[in-house]
């Protein structure tokens, strides 16, 4: 398309938003996450001469085209919903402006980066929910789609309010707080026999550290084993790790021992393929689990593993006016014009056109002008705590666990003229209500 554009003379400013037309099953939320990866990937694009000898070679794009490609830089700016922020439904996320062949060609890549951790941290935000002030560990490097996936749902899932992650990687160049237990094969690297001296040796390499994984052969033998390692070796037994069974009967009789042996401070972390209605039966039943290793449900938001964001046209500039744009395809219309989004506290968000001022807080702001950053934004930390906020300020319906109500969002009157004159005929005045 850009080669076309570029030859018709269509390069003119154009406004996209990116947005999610419907929320995934068994949410009522999502939570924004990505933007400062989106910014950085805007701030570096161009095209490396071997990339451009590769088009010139498929015998498709002029002379001229590949020269245009050859400056390619983005020169729009861009306004964004924070990170951390919670969204109902087709509210944009984003929205860039530009020119047409700049904003044609990021879409790609603004909608991996974007609907991948918008997806990841919203399922966390549900599972650090479900587990109610127990801590919800990454563990979902070795079950992710590819290990280029790690860092983002690392990320992801910190912003949700996980304690940390599994992933090195992540640490080192996000900061963000890392953790890691032991695996079945050190154990059975010791022999059928020995289990108690494997825990002994990995208590010796990590005083004050080690977790250690219990149910290799039987997880009561091993709570048993755990008990008498730490004895043997001097060594505070921090904490064992459950990965099978019935976490919650296992959990108890774990419990139990450690008690009686007086490990009182020692901790119970359970893992085995958890998410966040595991999670949230185990913590109504009242199991003695202190913390949660989650790995493939996270990482691959196992139940709803895709999110359908989408980046549409909503204005372009025509003879030195900004004119409206719309989509009616059934089912998958568009709201013209450039937008922004108010919160009204408790009750939902507004969708209106950029000029109008309506009650409630306007969420979306500029973050990049001129194809620079023109805003420092915050640290993993603060994204972390608006997140927690914005969740506890959700009702109890929308936020809950099981068959969550949609946050709701409607368009203002003004938008549903706007589209009614463009031939939509009014549509949906409300997407999402609370009970």
């Amino acid at each position: 398309m850009a080669q076309a554009f570029l030859h018709g003379g269509l390069d003119g400013e154009v406004s996209f938003e990116l947005f999610v037309r419907s929320l995934p099953p068994g949410r009522g939320y999502l939570v924004a996450a990505g933007l400062e990866q989106a910014l950085a990937y805007l701030e570096g694009l161009r095209l490396e001469p071997a990339d451009l000898e590769w088009l010139a070679r498929q015998g498709i794009y002029q002379g001229d085209f590949i020269d245009h490609l050859s400056r390619l830089r983005f020169t729009g700016r861009v306004e964004a919903i924070a990170e951390g922020t919670v969204i109902g439904a087709e509210v944009p996320l984003l929205r860039v402006t530009a020119r047409r062949i700049e904003a044609t060609l990021v879409e790609s890549a603004l909608l991996a980066i974007v609907n991948h951790q918008t997806l990841i941290a919203t399922k966390a935000a549900r599972i650090v929910d479900a587990a109610a002030g127990r801590p919800v560990w990454d563990f979902s490097l070795r079950r992710l789609h590819g290990p280029d996936a790690a860092l983002g749902v690392a990320r992801a899932a910190y912003i949700a309010g996980a304690a940390g992650t599994a992933t090195a990687v992540a640490g080192r160049r996000l900061g963000i707080p890392t953790t890691g237990t032991m695996a079945h094969h050190y154990v059975l690297a010791f022999g059928p026999a020995g289990e108690r001296a494997a825990f002994e040796s990995f208590l010796r390499e990590y005083p004050g550290l080690a977790v250690l994984l219990v149910d290799t052969y039987d997880v009561e033998r091993g709570v048993a084993n755990a008990i008498a390692a730490s004895r043997a070796a001097g060594v505070t037994l921090a904490g064992i790790r459950i990965d099978s069974g019935d976490l919650a009967e296992h959990a108890r009789n774990a419990r139990r021992m450690l008690d009686a042996a007086g490990l009182r401070v020692t901790r119970i972390l359970a893992s085995n393929d958890l998410d966040e209605y595991r999670i949230d039966a185990l913590v109504r039943a009242g199991a003695p689990v202190d913390g949660f290793g989650v790995g493939t449900m996270l990482g691959t938001s196992a139940d709803a593993p895709a999110l359908g964001g989408v980046y549409k046209l909503v204005a372009q500039c025509e003879e030195g006016v900004d004119r409206p744009v719309m989509k009616l395809s059934a089912a998958k219309s568009t709201d013209p014009g450039v937008h922004q989004v108010f919160r009204e506290p408790g009750r939902g968000d507004v969708l209106a056109l950029v000029d109008e001022t309506l009650p409630g807080e306007p969420l979306l702001h500029p973050v990049m002008e001129a194809g620079r950053a023109c805003v420092t934004l915050p640290p993993l930390e603060v994204i972390r705590v608006h997140c927690l906020a914005e969740r506890e300020a959700l009702p109890a319906a929308v936020r809950r666990i099981d068959d969550p109500q949609a946050w709701p969002v409607r368009r203002s009157p003004r938008l549903l003229a706007l589209r009614a004159s463009l031939g939509d005929g009014g549509g949906d005045a409300v997407r999402g209500r609370i009970a």
